[in-house]
């Protein structure tokens, strides 16, 4: 009886073609990295000004409703002068005498450049990240078995995609949101929203990473579905507790204790909890093979 060929048989290297292969993908991937973030730091005002849009967005409303509810004050108060809230006492005037600030302060010398090279750094590992990832997706391949590979292209690129989505519903809806929220907790007459450079940096990369890191949820589902680890009907079952468990787990990511962002958090995970219980059953139905309906 002939024996069976070996699958692994016709990418065996030694140990030196390893770490020669191993220095090869790396050096493209530092290559291709470095050329991302020279694109990057010659364009960073423009990315720095996109980075800005969540925080420009929030301060345009909270501006915007104090000259509706400073309208409402004068109107009520016809003693008290125009020019307690606006510039002028000209009725037209809608400018603020203190308006809300939508630029970060820099509270150290340094600040701004640190801040230009996190963002920089950020983007060039977004541009870059496909191919460095191919790079060492090449680099593994050559020692998994033909199912594993299958595996991986299955379910890598979904992976990506839900990650970017994650990060653009929290850039676009979740962080202005919740800044929105958290800067109306006291008033601006009491307090005055001021944030630093590194402040907002900080909130927003943890805030949507950690978006991005929750809606990979429904792969790990699957996954654990297609390797019998999990019962599909085991997700129906604890539902109620996975509800509890996503409002403690977005009570503890947002900082702070608005139920908007809250509420704007767990209801994209709890929904991609509902499609990874439909996909977990459809893949776990028994398939009829052709020879079965034949008979």
């Amino acid at each position: 009886m002939p024996d069976q060929q070996d699958p692994l048989e016709g990418s065996r290297m030694t140990l030196g073609g390893h770490l020669a292969e191993l220095q090869k993908r790396l050096f493209r991937s530092v290559l291709v990295l470095a050329i991302a973030f020279g694109g990057a730091w010659w364009f960073k005002e423009y990315l720095v000004d996109q980075v800005m849009w969540p925080l420009r967005t929030s301060v345009e409303r909270i501006n915007a409703e104090l000259v509706e509810r400073y309208e409402l004050d004068l109107a009520a108060h016809p003693e008290v002068p125009r020019t307690r809230y606006f510039r002028t006492d000209k009725p037209e005037d809608k400018e603020l005498r203190e308006p809300l600030e939508a630029r970060p302060t820099a509270l150290n010398i340094g600040d701004p450049f640190f801040f230009a090279l996190n963002v920089s750094i950020y983007f060039a590992c977004f541009f870059a990240g496909p191919f460095v990832l191919w790079q060492i997706w090449q680099f593994i391949a050559a020692g998994l078995y033909s199912r594993e590979k299958r595996l991986v292209y299955l379910y890598f690129p979904f992976s990506i995609l839900l990650f970017l989505a994650g990060v653009m519903f929290c850039f676009l809806w979740i962080v202005p949101t919740g800044m929105y929220y958290l800067s109306q907790t006291l008033p601006v007459e009491q307090v005055r929203m001021q944030l630093s450079l590194n402040g907002y940096f900080e909130f927003l990369s943890t805030m949507c990473l950690a978006m991005g890191a929750m809606f990979q949820l429904p792969l790990v589902m699957i996954f654990l579905s297609s390797i019998g680890l999990i019962e599909p009907r085991t997700y129906a079952r604890y539902r109620p507790h996975f509800l509890i468990g996503a409002l403690f787990v977005a009570g503890v990511i947002t900082p702070g204790p608005d139920w908007i962002s809250q509420v704007l958090m767990t209801a994209p995970i709890y929904v991609l909890y509902e499609v990874g219980i439909i996909i977990a059953r459809w893949r776990a139905r028994p398939r009829r093979h052709p020879e079965a309906g034949a008979a």
